[in-house]
């Protein structure tokens, strides 16, 4: 019996002292409000008197595991960027326990006083969250220049022309998950923006569709409003551009205005040209001069809008007027002629245009629940074009005279369903329709009367397969109708699909592979039976008779966080465009024929690389490495690699900035005219200084060159040419520019301005 005891009491020790280390797991999950998990969430155990116990950061499912946890109370701690920090207590049992999922709220103010220090690019499971610091939201103005400070690798962003692109294609922006265009987003508040999203091939519902997307989350007011003013003139030449805005806010209702001007204008454009036409009896070469250039385009707009937000749903509506003309344009040009018609003449072309276009944009997103949102966007608008060209030589005298009535509409239906994180359906019918009648007098008399209309079905799908891995399958199709008068009417269907997975091995990186295939319409400026006398042998003329485009890409892509301070993006891929539309020349007695033609692919094969690096807190730098090959399968000659690179410089001190860019020469096959491009290196220098409500800037571009050379050439049988042209506003230019906003009443967000300044027409006009 006493052995018997003696036995059992290592026994009994070992069991009390297992229930006492007992230690378990403590697991959860970790989301936003509206159930997204949240990557990268920093969650703690405390101790009820506040002592660090354990922790870990979430997965990409928003899930936690801490281990080795002993029975008792505890606090946990849930800390993200963008969110409000919750504390949440909690008695551990002696089991492995596992939490209610818990929903973290926005923080709004996340960067009101808060110096973002480290990296400022926080990778989510489908984007990257960039933070701006206080130096670039100070040296900033509009949302363009908050972007371009940020220096997002893979990322390019224009300031001047008001475009941004990233490697998988154009991008579209948002504002608070609205789409916006580039008045929207110059007329941004930097100091309201609160973070930026940048999505690459987004499988996030409300961007689908998207080779890119960059989504301005901001602060929101409900009183007060603001009138603001900006203007840059250019030295050098004539260009400015000023624009005056003003928006008022009352409760969830904001009315803005918006009204502008531009100008430009210049001469000292000299175009030397070597042309050789092939008639099948004899050549002629002619070796040309063209300058005495002079240039002169104005543009006016005006936009009003009236937007109203609620919880449940968010609706605009805007009506805009746009005026672009050209009062003139006009060369003078010197021509020698060679082989059969050996002469020497002058010429002189005049071209004149205008345009009047009058718009309305309604647009509603409804949140239906959280796990269903409908979006409805109907716009229309009627565009009035003239166009008048006249040219002298020799014994020629051509005028041509056009006058142009343009409707057009779009609508769009769209529905997004997204029953949990890991799944996702957007599902839309867009439609597109032109109507217009062109009247042209002159040499070729004639009327033009097009209907065409495009119907678009997407699908677009989205799958998590467990931590790591994301599908995306996008197919769809769309739908062509065009009658032009007097010919057959034309229908097509042409099938869609997009399709790509993505890797994501950890929070600091990922790669993704894919394929798509769609099409492409032809301008509607080339479906027409109309010509156009261009000079003495040569004719223009439309073609209606043209192919939709077939595009095939195939693409990879990595993009992470090497360092605290570096990012990275790459990408590598290959596109064909079947039946790609281009310039074509053929002869028709004693006239060369310009047309065009979609007989051939275009086909191209690229690989980029983007590393942006955030030295200190004032010095960061973005560079890119680009090689790309271009070639027409089946037509020898037709091919042109290139190799080029650019790099950008933030230099921040105190309330000025300095900003260097520069881009390397480039050599280009372009696929609409099969013209090869050698564009020369480029360069520029500017100094901001930034208050609190003013801004003011003064740069220079190419302030070195004296002559920047343009070369193009191109061999399409019948004809060939060889030319280098120089320009004014190619070469040593400065720029000046000055800003001021005027706050009254509560703060109040900047409005989006999203009038489209661009004049569409179908006129076939020689450029």
């Amino acid at each position: 019996m006493g052995n018997l005891k003696l036995t059992l009491l290592p026994v009994v020790f070992f069991l009390c002292t297992y229930s006492l280390l007992a230690q378990n797991i403590l697991s959860g999950s970790i989301t936003d409000e509206s159930g997204e998990p949240i990557w990268g969430a920093t969650v703690q155990v405390l101790s009820v008197d506040s002592i660090h116990v354990g922790g870990t950061i979430t997965d990409g499912m928003g899930k936690f595991r801490v281990e080795s946890l002993k029975t008792g109370d505890y606090v946990l701690a849930v800390s993200s960027v963008g969110f409000i920090k919750i504390f949440l207590r909690f008695e551990m049992p002696d089991k492995s326990y596992t939490l209610p999922t818990m929903a973290l709220k926005a923080d709004n103010i996340m960067l009101e006083g808060v110096t973002v220090t480290g990296s400022s690019f926080i990778q989510k499971k489908d984007h990257l969250l960039v933070l701006p610091n206080k130096t670039q939201v100070k040296h900033s103005f509009s949302g363009y220049d908050l972007l371009y400070n940020l220096m997002i690798p893979g990322l390019t962003v224009d300031r001047k022309n008001k475009t941004v692109s990233s490697m998988t294609g154009s991008v579209t922006l948002y504002i608070n998950g609205v789409e916006a265009d580039a008045r929207e987003v110059q007329n941004l508040q930097p100091k309201d923006i609160e973070r930026v999203e940048y999505y690459v091939l987004p499988t996030n519902g409300k961007f689908a569709g998207d080779a890119a997307s960059v989504n301005y989350i901001t602060k929101t007011y409900s009183t007060g409003g603001y009138v603001t003013l900006d203007g840059s003139q250019n030295v050098g030449y004539l260009k400015g551009d000023y624009n005056l805005g003003a928006k008022l806010s009352y409760g969830n209702t904001n009315y803005a205005f918006w009204s502008g001007y531009t100008m430009s204008g210049y001469d000292g454009v000299t175009t030397e040209k070597r042309e050789d036409l092939s008639f099948p009896d004899y050549v002629i070469g002619r070796q040309s001069e063209q300058s005495g250039t002079d240039y002169c385009n104005n543009q006016q707009y005006a936009q009003l809008k009236v937007s109203n937000d609620n919880k449940k749903r968010s609706l605009s509506a805007s009506v805009s007027v746009v005026r672009d003309a050209t009062p003139h344009d006009k060369q003078w040009g010197i021509w020698d002629y060679e082989g059969y018609d050996i002469h020497h003449t002058e010429s002189a072309g005049s071209k004149e245009s205008e345009s009047m276009r009058s718009s309305v944009n309604l647009n509603g997103i409804f949140y239906l629940n959280p796990a269903h949102q409908f979006k409805v966007r109907l716009n229309g608008g009627y565009t009035q074009n003239g166009y008048r060209r006249t040219y002298s030589e020799e014994g020629l005298q051509s005028l041509s005279d056009v006058n142009e009535d343009l409707y057009a509409f779009d609508a769009q239906v769209a529905h997004l369903f997204q029953p949990d994180a890991a799944n996702s359906l957007y599902s839309r019918v867009t439609h597109f329709h032109n109507i217009t009648s062109s009247l042209y007098g002159g040499d070729h008399a004639s009327w033009q009367h097009l209907w065409k209309g495009e119907t678009l079905f997407q699908f677009d799908y989205t799958h998590q397969f467990g931590k790591k891995w994301i599908l995306m399958l996008s197919p769809g199709a769309s739908c062509l109708t065009y009658k032009l008068h007097g010919q057959e009417l034309s229908n097509a269907w042409n099938l869609r699909v997009n399709s790509w997975v993505r890797y994501v091995p950890d929070s600091k990186q990922w790669a993704g592979a894919g394929f798509s295939f769609g099409n492409n319409q032809p301008d509607i400026s080339y479906l027409n039976t109309s010509s156009q006398t261009v000079d003495l042998y040569q004719i223009k003329r439309g073609n209606p008779y043209l192919d939709n485009t077939a595009l095939y890409n195939w693409f990879a892509m990595y993009a992470g966080q090497l360092h605290i301070l570096l990012g990275l993006q790459c990408r590598a891929w290959y596109t064909m465009n079947r039946h790609s539309v281009s310039s074509a020349y053929f002869i028709e007695g004693d006239k060369l024929i310009s047309s065009y033609v979609s007989d051939h692919s275009f086909n191209t094969a690229n690989v980029e690389l983007s590393v942006s690096s955030r030295i200190s807190e004032n010095l960061q730098t973005n560079v890119g490495v680009k090689y790309g090959y271009m070639y027409v399968p089946g037509k020898s000659g037709l091919s042109q690699d290139n190799l080029s690179a650019s790099i950008d410089v933030n230099y921040f001190i105190r309330s000025f900035s300095v900003n260097l860019y520069a881009r390397s020469a480039e050599k280009l096959l372009d696929e609409q005219t099969l013209v090869f491009r050698k564009m020369p290196v480029s360069y520029g220098l500017s100094v901001r200084y930034s208050g609190k409500n003013w801004m003011a800037e003064a740069g220079t571009e190419n302030p070195f060159t004296k002559h920047g050379h343009y070369r193009e050439y191109a061999d399409y049988g019948v004809y060939r040419y060889n030319q280098v042209s120089t320009s004014r506003i190619y070469q040593q230019t400065a720029y000046v520019k000055l800003a001021y906003t005027f706050d009254f009443g509560k703060k109040t967000s900047r409005e989006s301005n999203n009038i489209d300044r661009s004049i569409n027409s179908a006129i076939l006009k020689i450029e």
